[in-house]
């Protein structure tokens, strides 16, 4: 009896040792959450505090109402990198032209009441990928879209209201999720040979922006003008020496004989201070990212891409 006894005493000193066992692997477990939870809260302070001071510095570089290309041909071309051995600190920056495409919301015809020849651009090229890439359901596929950009869509013949646009944008997520609904109808793979960021851009954008008319994509200027893209990509080259000079899209149009197409309303003459911008940098020996645009001293779109 006295064996039973201690065996169940044994039995119960293992199980209570077990549980306590079990409770610290919880709270040691719980504990690395906090502080990993902790460390991201920090980084993303750190984050903001570069975001702050970078934005800043590109307002001296890059103030409205001026526009230097040597400048930005110069952040584009030569990422800015900094690091300080001693205390582990390191950036690098790398930005690149904004509006290089046709915004997406130029799809809605609210959006361009007042300048209709955007909207008239959007749906040409629209089309006209339509028919580039063979999508097989051309007005099913149109019908898709613009039913999302102006906020209504057609399910069983019922126009229903779809997500609420901010200020008429759509995001990529958005756009991508679009295609897959597409591609998951109509077996359609085609709307994914498309390189969509060439021809659109899927950010905010306010009425009077216009595409710049430096940084236009290859693509886009191929699609538009009905210009072979291998003819387009030998005097279009963003990639070129820093001193030297690159082609406007007017002066690439004059030189190609198609200067009456230039339309200052949908194209602007020289480079605009319209930038995107991804910041990595190191806290704690992990790297972290960030991403904003901005355009004539104003940022939006700031956007924490967490651990890299």
């Amino acid at each position: 009896m006295d064996k039973t006894k201690r065996g169940i005493a044994l039995f119960i000193t293992l199980l209570v040792i077990a549980s306590i066992l079990s409770i610290v692997a919880v709270s040691f477990s719980y504990l690395q959450k906090v502080q990993k939870d902790a460390g991201k809260v920090s980084a993303l302070i750190q984050g903001n505090l570069l975001y702050k001071n970078t934005t800043e510095i590109l307002k001296k570089f890059f103030p409205k109402g001026k526009v230097d290309s040597k400048k930005l041909k110069t952040i584009y071309t030569l990422p800015l990198m900094l690091s300080e051995p001693k205390s582990g600190f390191n950036i690098n920056l790398q930005c690149k032209p904004l509006l290089t495409a046709i915004p997406i919301e130029w799809l809605n015809k609210d959006f361009t009441k007042k300048t209709p020849q955007k909207l008239d651009l959007a749906k040409d090229t629209l089309s006209k990928i339509i028919q580039k890439y063979e999508i097989k359901e051309p007005n099913h596929f149109e019908e898709l879209i613009l039913g999302e950009i102006d906020g209504t869509t057609d399910r069983d013949n019922e126009y229903k209201p779809r997500l609420k646009q901010k200020k008429n944008s759509i995001s990529k997520k958005q756009f991508n999720r679009l295609l897959l609904e597409y591609r998951l109808k109509y077996d359609d793979t085609n709307v994914f040979n498309v390189p969509w960021e060439k021809y659109f851009l899927f950010v905010t954008v306010s009425k009077k922006d216009t595409i710049d008319g430096e940084y236009i994509t290859p693509e886009l200027i191929s699609i538009i003008f009905d210009i072979p893209i291998d003819s387009v990509n030998d005097s279009w080259n963003i990639d070129t020496d820093i001193k030297e000079t690159k082609l406007t899209l007017k002066e690439f149009l004059r030189e190609n004989g198609n200067l009456e197409l230039f339309d200052k309303k949908l194209y602007s003459e020289k480079a605009l201070n319209a930038i995107h911008c991804e910041e990595v940098y190191a806290y704690r020996d992990i790297y972290y990212s960030f991403s904003f645009d901005y355009k004539d001293e104003r940022n939006k779109n700031f956007e924490f891409n967490g651990e890299r």
